[in-house]
């Protein structure tokens, strides 16, 4: 890919990129103000995720560290939303 490809991308992305980070510090600041509510839980919580769709090494991520917990003797809980898993669709425990 040359520079001039690189550029045309970052010409096309820049706009998105503005976007998501107004959405987001919106997001943030309705948190903040308690427009939008979070409820604290008892342990800790790790999340591995990102933007991209796939391919990025998550699963396998998680894999490890759940391995690596759990060989440690902590008791640990995995919790995927699902891929193309609907809003409001029926959950689903997998003991």
């Amino acid at each position: 890919m040359g520079a001039g490809s690189r550029a045309v991308q970052w010409l096309l992305l820049a706009p998105l990129s503005g976007l998501f980070g107004g959405i987001t510090a919106l997001r943030r600041g309705a948190f903040r103000s308690g427009l939008l509510a979070s409820r604290p839980v008892a342990v800790p919580v790790v999340v591995i995720g990102n933007l991209t769709v796939g391919g990025t090494g998550k699963t396998p991520l998680v894999l490890w560290l759940a391995n690596a917990l759990t060989a440690r003797g902590i008791a640990v809980g995995v919790i995927a939303r699902g891929f193309g898993r609907a809003a409001g669709a029926a959950l689903l425990e997998v003991t």
